[in-house]
């Protein structure tokens, strides 16, 4: 395999492991997110275009909140990597935050799978964490997140007000503190038009930059992550349900 298709490949596995991925004032619980959408983004790399990714947010028979995100390789990024990704929580509002009860992520190739279910218990003040079928459990403070559900958080959070956007994330095993931090105001040029975007960063090993649109209660339509060297950029391609007086929202674009 060429120095360019490992990279390729390693760009695409590694989206895929992360995205599972780039969100006070007078609290609206029922309202400050809408109650579904789905929203569809294509992972590039320079000229490349590598993944594609599909976050759907809907109401299960239980009355529940469910978020889900999946991931695949497209274009030329299928000679190399098979991998696929679906992560899944189930939450409800609880006291103006959003709580998770259940999450789970699905990583399948043709060489390796993982299996990782969260399950939280919010009378103990516990999660019992499964991987491949082995289970065991820790302690979680109250307001403490899944790996997916943060994202929605974060736009819940904006949509508020609020500031300060800290989370305690249930990761890997540990609690992880994800803090992201306001760099800007910009108005950005996108396939879908002109937004306005609050621009954000979360620093790591993988630092990450995140456009979030005003007119879309806040959801990322760009995401970029930098790492030795390599860039990658998740743009939004297409969305539906949210608001409607926004241009183009209904629309959608090749990768």
């Amino acid at each position: 395999m060429t120095p360019t298709m490992r990279s390729i490949r390693r760009a695409v596995v590694a989206w895929l492991l992360l995205a599972g991925p780039a969100f006070t004032a007078a609290a609206q619980p029922q309202h400050a997110l809408p109650e579904s959408f789905e929203a569809t983004y294509v992972l590039s790399m320079g000229p490349l275009s590598l993944a594609e990714m599909k976050r759907k947010l809907y109401k299960n028979e239980d009355g529940h909140y469910v978020f889900e995100s999946y991931s695949k390789p497209i274009g030329y990024a299928r000679w190399f990597t098979d991998s696929t990704l679906l992560e899944k929580t189930e939450w409800v509002y609880h006291e103006q935050h959003l709580r998770p009860l259940k999450y789970s992520y699905d990583r399948q190739s043709s060489d390796k799978e993982r299996h990782v279910k969260l399950t939280f218990d919010w009378d103990k003040m516990r999660v019992t964490n499964t991987i491949n079928n082995d289970p065991w459990s820790m302690d979680v403070p109250q307001g403490t997140l899944d790996k997916l559900l943060y994202h929605l958080a974060v736009m819940y959070d904006l949509e508020r007000g609020d500031e300060s956007l800290n989370y305690q994330v249930a990761d890997g095993g540990t609690l992880k503190t994800y803090t992201f931090h306001k760099l800007a105001e910009e108005t950005i040029e996108t396939p879908l038009g002109r937004f306005k975007t609050v621009k954000l960063e979360r620093p790591g090993s993988r630092d990450t930059i995140l456009w979030c649109a005003k007119e879309l209660n806040y959801l990322p339509v760009r995401i970029m992550q930098e790492e030795d060297g390599r860039k990658l950029v998740l743009k939004l391609k297409s969305i539906k349900g949210l608001p409607a007086d926004t241009p183009n929202t209904t629309a959608s674009i090749k990768p």
